[in-house]
């Protein structure tokens, strides 16, 4: 029998190999929250998590997960990728923790990020990327799908 947590890894790996995890607020659940190296405070916001999530496989160039885990109630989730930043190209390694309700969906996020110039780099992509997201959004534009 297929655990939700097993379920997920498979559901998400498929999504990053299609290179479209398509609209995260199918599953993540209401009341999320996305705990990240660059909030003091855990995001709460649906729409905020959203878009930050949707952001990451656009930013980091060859992103892809090379290692993952289920246990109990929670998916763990080793990533890779590089971005470039005004230092030339930086290698991005980190770790996803999800925990997983009964119903498959994402109850908590917690993402770690290494070497400290990854996660400034990505910060810097990052806040451009959910500027221009939310602007789109504001005109009424799709950004999901």
């Amino acid at each position: 029998m297929t655990t939700p947590a097993e379920a997920f890894i498979a559901m998400l790996l498929d999504k990053v190999a299609r290179n479209d995890i398509g609209d995260p607020r199918e599953w993540v659940a209401p009341g999320a929250k996305l705990y990240t190296p660059r909030h003091h405070k855990p995001v709460t916001d649906p729409m905020q998590i959203a878009i930050i999530l949707r952001s990451i496989p656009q930013l980091l160039e060859n992103f892809r997960y090379d290692r993952s885990w289920a246990a109990g109630d929670e998916a763990i989730m080793e990533f890779k990728g590089s971005i470039a930043s005004s230092a030339g190209t930086v290698e991005v390694h980190g770790l996803d923790i999800f925990t997983i309700g009964a119903d498959g969906k994402v109850t908590e996020l917690t993402v770690f990020i290494r070497p400290t110039k990854a996660h400034a780099a990505l910060a810097e992509s990052e806040d451009a990327l959910v500027i221009e997201t939310m602007e789109k959004l504001q005109r009424g534009e799709a950004v999901f799908g």
